[in-house]
């Protein structure tokens, strides 16, 4: 039913309801009139140029769109590549297209934390529409996933030093808690203080701006004020 049902027949205007039915949007921007299957959603910009350059990097690296529909940023790993390469990261809002189009050797994460938990705990914008109210720069990924951290491999509106504070930032020990949780190995001592932690940890949150992050967990800056 819901397949041969056109979205939002009033057009764009919400009802009172507030129910927001984005399917006319994915019509609009992929030319299909019911986008359900991988291939449509190729037609998405940046999806068939998401594919193209996965293949076109072997060695790996992280996918950052840029603001042509018809390119994404790769910043690359570091040396050396392991054989096989070192594997591909896609940091992108629309998690479904591109998870589909991807194989399962490639990891998607998104800004807004959907799948990303590390997103997932910034604080969020203020008036944020709902489910799109979190925006982790991609600085923060650049450093999490170990890819170079300098120009020229980095997109040019990538700053180093917010890079670096980044890095420093993620050394808090509440955040290196958070990361722990889910990404070490779930053994039965892991589960026990997993559970103990669980209410803590789902309300913990951190400063998406890496200088206020060191700064509000009192880590010492790598950049230190020359006026103090």
């Amino acid at each position: 039913f819901a397949s041969n049902t056109t979205g939002m027949p009033e057009g764009v205007v919400i009802g009172r309801s507030g129910i927001v039915d984005e399917r006319a949007f994915y019509v609009l921007n992929t030319g299909h009139a019911h986008p359900i299957r991988a291939d449509d959603y190729l037609d998405y910009p940046r999806m068939r140029a998401m594919v193209q350059t996965i293949s076109d990097t072997p060695d790996g690296g992280l996918l950052i769109p840029s603001a042509d529909y018809t390119y994404w940023y790769v910043v690359p790993p570091p040396l050396p590549i392991p054989d096989g390469g070192a594997g591909h990261t896609v940091y992108f809002l629309n998690l479904g297209m591109t998870s589909m189009n991807v194989g399962l050797d490639v990891r998607v994460l998104d800004q807004m934390g959907l799948a990303y938990p590390l997103a997932a705990h910034t604080e969020r914008l203020d008036d944020g529409r709902i489910g799109h109210d979190k925006n982790l720069y991609p600085d923060w990924v650049v450093v999490d996933t170990g890819m170079i951290d300098k120009h020229p491999w980095m997109p040019g509106f990538l700053d180093e030093e917010w890079v670096t504070e980044a890095r420093v930032a993620l050394t808090c020990p509440e955040t290196q808690d958070l990361l722990t949780s889910y990404r070490s190995e779930l053994t039965w001592p892991r589960f026990k203080q997993n559970f103990k932690d669980a209410l803590h940890l789902a309300s913990y949150r951190f400063e998406r701006v890496p200088a206020y992050e060191i700064q509000r967990c009192n880590l010492e800056p790598p950049f230190p004020d020359p006026a103090k």
